[in-house]
Parts: C-alpha cells; structure tokens; sequence
C-alpha cells in the first residue's frame, strides 16, 4: 500500500508541470543533493531464518532516505550522474512472530542516465534509469518462546533439545538466532522528476525512484543461551528494493546556454522597375533598351540612326516591279506574224507582286489578263500557281500565307474562265526567295506569286 502511495505522489508531482515556452539547456558539471521518505519493499527469508508461514513476509516502515549526486549536463537534454544514496528501515517484527525483530539497510552507487524534457519553461520533468551496485545490511532476530516449555521459534527453525535448555537455577533458557552482516548485489533503479529553475545554476529537484536489488545473502549463527554452542546459519532475503520520494537542490557549475537570438527578416523587394522587375533599389534595374525603328528591308536599327537608302523600283509595261529597267520582259507590241514568236517556248511566267502581309494584290487582274491573252494566240496545256513571302515572320505564318496568295490568282483564273481541273496551286511559303535574305527581313520581291503557263504544242496558233 505505501508503494502505491510513492508511485501515485510522484505521477502527480509530474502532472503538475504546466506546459509554458522553451527553455534553455544548461552544460557542465553539477552537484545534487535530496533528502526525503524512502520504504523497503517486502522481503522474503529462507534458510537459516524463514518468513512467510504465519504472514505476507516481513513489511517495511518507512523512513528517512537520502541521496547525493555529481553529474554532467551535457547540454542536450542528457545528463550522466554518479549517484549514492542510503536508506534504512525497521520491518518491525517476522511475519508477526513474537520475539522477532528484522532491520535493513541499504547503500547504493549508482550510474545514472537521465533525459531532461525542457519545453516546459522553467520546469523540466526528466526520466532515467541507472546500474550499480547495493550494499545491504541486515540485522535479524528470532528467539524461543519462554513457558512452561520453551516453544522454538518458527522463524528460527532447526532441531534442538528444549528440556536441556535450563540455567544453573533451573530456569528454561531459550535459543536464539540471530544475523547481522553486509552482501552486496548487482542492483538497478528508475527514476521520475521534476526539476524548477530558481536561477541559471540553482534547480530545485524531486524525484521518485524504484531500486530493485534481487537477493541477499546473510550469515548468522544459532546460539545456545546456557551452554553458549553455537552453529553458523545462513539466509537468504528475496525481494530486496525500495520505492524513495526525495527532494533537494541541483547546483550547476557551468554556464547557462542561451539560444541565439532569431535571425532578422529577409528583406523583400519592394522596388518597381520599368520591366515589371521588382528590386530593392532603383539603381538595381536592368538598363532600359533603347529605342528602335524597323526600316524599310525589315531591319531594326536604334531609332537614333538612319535606315539604309531604299533603292529605286521600276513598274515595267506588264505591271512588274524591278529594280533596274534592263529586267523588265520584252514587250509585245503587236499581233501578227509576232504571234509566232509568242508561242515559240514552252512555258510563259507571269508574276504578282504583294504588299507586306497581304494575301490579295491590285496586279492579281491584270496579270490574270495577260495570261489569258496569251492563251488566245496558244495551245494552253495547264497552269501552275506558286504563291511566296519573304522572311518576316514565322515559317507557319508565311506558309499559310503564302497558300492564300496562291488561291488569289487561282481565283481570278477560274473566275475568267479557266476550268479549275487545269490548274495547280500551291504556297511555299518563304523557302524559295527571290531575293537572299536574312531571317526577318522585309523583300519586295519576294512576295510574289509566280503562274506559270505550260504550252501544249510550241509554235501552234489556235
């Protein structure tokens, strides 16, 4: 029943604690020192002296316990602590037998382990465990009852002569026996506590621990009162431990670790550039371009300089556009016996120019014309149409496009009367320039579309 006492005294000393902000660790070496009430578990004897037969064992009194510690705070969470403590308890009398009297002591050395739980503020409940060693002391007494007869002592048991067991007087003298003597064991004992800070180096410390020791041996010896004889005894104590509930101060000689101080806030940019860009400061913005012109060709230059001289274009009889008058075709200026050499070569072209971006042109009609006068005179056997673009713009853009200014001049054949199955049409897009170019240039003469007119028979007049 005490030993439930301690437990639930100790579990409710811990529950205590309240739950505040984290605390900073400490390091270095300390001193411990607690004072408080300890009991004995129940021990148990056989051998030379038994208990158990007329009751539960021998049942300890509780008492004065104490401890000192020198340990080392490792400064993260864990501590190590060379630990001694004493204990001494009356166990009152044998399993209630009359005339019996049993006392223990117990010295223990211990190392312990200890973990300090520090998100309490200035509480820090720990745990730990330790192994070491247990010095017991045992002083054991059992003798036989005076009466009529002497009556042996249950708990001293043996074979003896109670009729010889007189004095020189005639009175009945008892046997006794009787223990006292030191053992030491291999022992362990857990612990529970609470600690306070009073200041960075002084903790109030409480703390609950459970020693278990396992079993004794103690030798004594069973005396005859009269004659003196004596034979040596041995007993042996099961269940030796012990439940104490200290209390006491921890002094740290180290230093109190404090938890460096947050770093600042990054700094945010709150800067606005020209781009969009968001900086700090103003002189961190990305230079601003300058500003640009497109030319005529289709360059970009800076808007300060001047774009190169655009070259002369001429418009020749057939409404073709050159750049030098000596490319212009031949023109035919009559019919007749020129006729014949208007039908002289197999294929005739005829060309039509666009404006940028533009897929119909002023020019699609008479070119159409000049096709179809042509086709008065000759044996037209098919036309094909190839639509162009210069190289401004992407190569899917111009490909359509030049698509479409293919069916401008397919449209206007057909809408004069070319049955659509003699003619082809198709876009090139800006794979096959006129004129050479770099990406992105603007060229005249590259938006185009070429027709382009196969005779059937070379020379033949319709």
């Amino acid at each position: 029943m005490k030993s439930r006492l301690l437990i639930a005294a100790a579990s409710a000393a811990l529950m205590a604690a309240p739950s505040l902000a984290s605390a900073d660790d400490t390091e270095g070496w300390y001193l411990r020192g607690n004072a408080g009430y300890g009991v004995h578990t129940d021990m148990d004897l056989t051998g030379g002296m038994v208990s158990g037969q007329h009751g539960n064992g021998l049942q300890s009194e509780g008492n004065v316990a104490g401890s000192l510690g020198l340990g080392y705070d490792m400064g993260n969470n864990w501590r190590l602590e060379l630990d001694g403590a004493t204990l001494w308890t009356d166990f009152g009398s044998i399993s209630q037998i009359p005339s019996t009297s049993a006392k223990l002591r117990t010295n223990t050395l211990m190392l312990n382990a200890l973990y300090d739980f520090d998100d309490f503020g200035r509480w820090e409940p720990y745990v730990g465990a330790g192994i070491g060693i247990v010095r017991g002391k045992a002083n054991l007494i059992a003798q036989d009852f005076l009466a009529p007869l002497t009556v042996a002592n249950p708990a001293c048991p043996g074979a003896r002569s109670l009729l010889v067991n007189r004095d020189p007087g005639g009175r009945i003298q008892p046997e006794n026996c009787a223990v006292s003597d030191s053992d030491t064991a291999l022992g362990y004992q857990l612990l529970a506590g609470l600690g306070y800070d009073i200041s960075d180096n002084l903790k109030w410390d409480t703390h609950y621990r459970y020693l278990d020791s396992g079993e004794m041996d103690f030798d004594g010896v069973r005396t005859n009162a009269i004659s003196g004889s004596s034979n040596a005894i041995n007993v042996a104590a099961g269940g030796i431990g012990a439940h104490s509930l200290m209390t006491g101060f921890r002094y740290l000689f180290g230093e109190k670790k404090v938890a460096p101080p947050p770093p600042p806030p990054a700094p945010v940019a709150d800067f606005a550039c020209w781009d969009g860009s968001m900086v700090f400061n103003a002189g961190q913005c990305p230079a601003k371009p300058e500003p640009v012109q497109t030319c005529w060709d289709g360059s970009v230059i800076p808007a300060s300089s001047t774009c190169p001289a655009q070259p002369q274009t001429y418009t020749c009889w057939d409404g073709t556009l050159v750049y030098d008058q000596a490319q212009c075709p031949a023109q035919i200026s009559q019919r007749g016996n020129d006729v014949t050499a208007l039908c002289s070569e197999q294929y005739r072209q005829e060309i039509i120019y666009y404006e940028f971006d533009k897929g119909q042109s002023a020019e699609t009609r008479n070119a159409i014309n000049r096709i179809l006068d042509i086709g008065q005179y000759c044996n037209v056997d098919n036309i094909r149409v190839v639509g162009h673009t210069d190289r401004s713009g992407s190569a899917a853009y111009n490909l359509a496009l030049s698509k479409r200014r293919a069916k401008d001049a397919r449209d206007e054949l057909v809408r004069q009367g070319i049955a659509g199955e003699r003619i082809t049409s198709e876009g090139k897009g800006e794979t096959e320039n006129f004129v050479p170019t770099e990406d992105g240039v603007k060229e005249q003469l590259n938006r185009r579309t070429e027709v382009l007119i196969s005779l059937g028979s070379v020379g033949v007049i319709n």
